[in-house]
């Protein structure tokens, strides 16, 4: 007889039933039925499968990730990027497919920890990754006042300005975050400089307390502005405040803002020109 036609023994449960009524010599028998029992209870092993939310087996940037489970349901999931930071999430479906409310950040390898349940009451987890797409187009922007511990003036306020127009401005709002070691509240308004471009400023419901020290966290990296234009990169900017308002360059007019004096025409380019 060939082997390879051979079928593994399987117990009915006849047999199991009759095995467990006789003296305990075939304990290997017995717990092969017990091996047979335990598998059929817990069924068919549920299967995991990633996505974009849009059904396409690919995530590209500003796609949001989906995890589904096909023969069971999902009963937890997380994904983290490189730096730990977690995709948040919802169910749907009754548990079979997860989304995440945040859209995935372009060029991330992102790693994917699915727990399920089966309908027999079985568990298992399955672990992923992914990684997205790169951006073709771009979104920058750039600080006033300028980073790295600068001493500002009382009367200065925080303006970031956009290398491309912002089209969710809600979006980006939404990851623009000002703190202060003395609780000074604020705002954000958007404008459009004299050159065109947007631009978002945060003033202080009151004028700076000197020696404030403010912290701004921009983490727009996944960000799209709008059109599929993409922020690739987080930014932050920490300033103390000082005692009277600063000389600084008006760019748009070729003059400086001195206090008391308004514009005053620039005799020389400065850093900024």
């Amino acid at each position: 007889m060939s082997l390879s036609h051979a079928r593994p023994f399987r117990p009915s449960r006849s047999l199991c039933v009759a095995l467990a009524l006789m003296p305990v010599l075939g304990v290997g028998t017995l717990a092969a039925c017990d091996a047979a029992r335990a598998s059929a209870s817990q069924g068919q092993p549920v299967r995991v499968g990633l996505g974009s939310a849009d059904g396409q087996p690919t995530v590209q940037a500003g796609d949001r990730l989906q995890v589904s489970a096909h023969g069971g349901v999902l009963t937890e999931v997380t994904v983290t990027d490189p730096r730990g930071r977690q995709l948040v999430g919802g169910f749907s479906q009754g548990g079979t497919v997860w989304t995440s409310r945040a859209k995935a950040a372009p060029d991330t390898k992102y790693s994917v920890l699915a727990r399920t349940k089966s309908p027999q009451g079985g568990t298992s987890e399955a672990k992923e990754s992914l990684t997205t797409g790169k951006v073709v187009k771009r979104n920058r922007l750039t600080f006033s006042p300028r980073p790295h511990g600068e001493v500002v003036g009382v009367d200065d306020p925080i303006t970031l300005t956009f290398s491309f127009p912002v089209r969710n401005r809600a979006a980006v709002e939404r990851r623009l975050e000002v703190t202060t070691d003395n609780g000074t509240g604020g705002g954000w308004t958007w404008e459009t400089s004299r050159g065109g471009r947007d631009r978002a400023v945060w003033r202080p419901e009151q004028a700076w307390k000197p020696g404030t020290k403010v912290v701004l966290r921009a983490e727009l990296n996944g960000v799209d502005s709008g059109g599929g234009r993409f922020f690739t990169k987080d930014y932050g900017l920490r300033f103390t405040v000082g005692r009277s308002p600063a000389v600084r360059a008006d760019l748009d007019s070729d003059a400086y803002i001195t206090p008391g004096l308004g514009l005053t025409p620039a005799l020389w380019q400065g850093p900024g020109g």
